[in-house]
């Protein structure tokens, strides 16, 4: 008999001892689904495109809704074809970067105007035109990437955007229109593909951080104060390029001198005076 106790103790002793073993067991899972979690976390942190988001007419966003107020960030989802109106102006929100589900073109409508909390926007690739007034009065945006398919800058794309500090243009857009990039104070790269035959009036108008920039080889029209009351200071102009049009003002800085290097023998060299009137120094390029 004290036998048979003394074997039920051990056997109880055993069975407690072997239920530790599987708390610890259990602890070290628990720190494998710990981690696990953070993974989770750390993916939950990057947005998500979510129709709930947005309020929609058909397959155009037409507002946000509560929900897409209160996030940090938004992934505009690949239903969308397009957008009525300014809807991150008209409803108070906490966007600051937003981007696209998906890579093909959307008619954007202006909907990123007048939206000063975002910093950051990254537009579609398939993305074929910027339209009139599209980031204006953005004062938060601070880059931009011009998708290769958009052929032109609308008139007021970006004026005011104060904190905007580079363009890149990913392809081959022709035409930057009036007011395009007015009083980007901030703005201090950008780098003209050659395609560009037109920078209308006042598109670069009072771009004070803007120092250097080079011309683009197809350039043809240069509107008036295209460049005018900017940072500039040093520009450089392609052998090749050879303008039809342009003013005495496209190019005018109200305090300061210009180095303008030019090659030798070419139409800015022949043309240098009636260009470039006013305090520019020509240059000859090595």
């Amino acid at each position: 008999m004290k036998k048979l106790v003394s074997l039920g103790m051990i056997l109880v002793l055993l069975l407690a001892f072997a239920g530790c073993g599987g708390e610890d067991a259990k602890g070290g899972s628990g720190a494998v689904d710990t981690a696990g979690d953070g993974g989770a976390s750390q993916e939950n942190s990057t947005a998500e495109a979510s129709e709930d988001n947005f309020e929609w007419d058909g397959n155009t966003i037409i507002a946000l809704t509560d929900a897409g107020a209160k996030e940090s960030s938004l992934v505009i989802p690949e239903r969308c074809e397009g957008f009525n109106g300014m809807i991150f102006a008209d409803k108070e929100n906490s966007v600051t970067p937003v981007s696209f589900e998906s890579d093909k073109d959307v008619s954007l409508n202006g909907v990123f105007g007048s939206a000063p909390n975002l910093t950051s926007v990254t537009l579609p690739a398939e993305l074929t035109a910027i339209g009139d007034l599209e980031f204006q009065l953005c004062t938060s945006l601070k880059e931009i990437t011009i998708p290769a398919g958009v052929e032109s800058v609308g008139a007021y794309a970006f004026q005011d955007c104060s904190a905007l500090e580079t363009v890149t243009f990913a392809g081959d857009t022709a035409s930057i229109m009036p007011h395009a990039f007015e009083r980007c104070a901030a703005l201090s790269t950008v780098t003209l593909p050659d395609t560009v035959a037109l920078i209308d009036e006042y598109a670069f108008y009072q771009c004070t951080a803007l120092t250097e920039i080079t011309l683009p080889a197809s350039l043809k029209n240069v509107g008036a104060f295209a460049f005018a009351n900017s940072g500039l200071e040093t520009l450089h102009v392609p052998g090749a390029m050879t303008l039809e049009g342009y003013a005495d003002t496209s190019f005018t800085q109200a305090d300061h001198e210009v180095a303008v290097y030019v090659e030798e023998g070419s139409w800015a060299d022949q043309n240098f005076d009636s260009v470039f009137s006013g305090a520019f120094a020509k240059n000859y390029s090595n």
